[in-house]
């Protein structure tokens, strides 16, 4: 039987997922307890489905229908909902795994290997700070820009600076009140001011205390 054994303090919030954790597969019904806890976090301890405050874990696969005991295949339930789904079929198996993408969209994170060399860099930038100075951090861009609009424009701005993962993930805002066109005689340019998210500056302090600091 497969087994973990992994050490879950580093991870402050459950947003923070072990990729150890999340690619456990197993043929049998046994639900490791760093998996288990996990789950529990990401459904903020409640039942997926009416909140309710009890939990038992629901395999939306079947084992005996080739299921696996795994993070994809699990979801959060209460007693009563757990009967419900296994007597009525109610949520349907494609409704409870829309309940369980939603948990994901909501703490969505980027995923490292996808980050540009800029927003590698970034993230390097904001860990070298102390953790009071990670919390104030902000840089600001400028850069010639040809656009019809000023929201036209910020949208190339950063996708052109390589920052576009990160701030789909919620890593960081653009400070709309800091974007500006600035007319030099016949230069056109946007200034941009980006600052990391409480999410976001989490995440990071994640990545340092587990040493994954992406290299740019």
């Amino acid at each position: 039987m497969a087994r973990l054994n992994l050490n879950r303090h580093q991870l402050d919030h459950p947003e923070h997922f072990d990729d150890e954790i999340r690619e456990f597969r197993d043929s049998s019904r046994y639900i490791p307890t760093e998996l288990e806890r996990l789950l529990f976090e990401l459904a903020g301890h409640r039942c997926t489905i009416c909140a309710a405050p009890w939990m038992e874990i629901h395999h939306i696969d079947e084992i005996s229908e080739g299921g696996e005991t795994s993070f994809d295949n699990l979801i959060v339930l209460c007693p009563n909902c757990h009967t419900r789904v296994h007597r009525e079929g109610v949520p349907t198996k494609t409704e409870l795994k829309h309940y369980k993408l939603k948990q994901e969209i909501a703490y969505e994170l980027p995923v490292l290997s996808r980050l540009t060399t800029p927003e590698r860099e970034l993230i390097a930038q904001v860990a070298a700070l102390a953790q009071e100075d990670q919390v104030a951090f902000s840089k600001r861009y400028w850069q010639e820009i040809e656009a019809a609009t000023q929201d036209e424009a910020v949208l190339t701005y950063r996708r052109e600076l390589g920052l576009f993962h990160l701030q789909e993930s919620g890593m960081f805002n653009v400070e709309q009140s800091f974007c500006c066109t600035i007319v030099e005689g016949e230069k056109e340019s946007i200034n941009l001011m980006v600052r990391f998210t409480g999410k976001g500056i989490k995440w990071v302090r994640y990545l340092q205390a587990t040493q994954r600091i992406p290299s740019s």
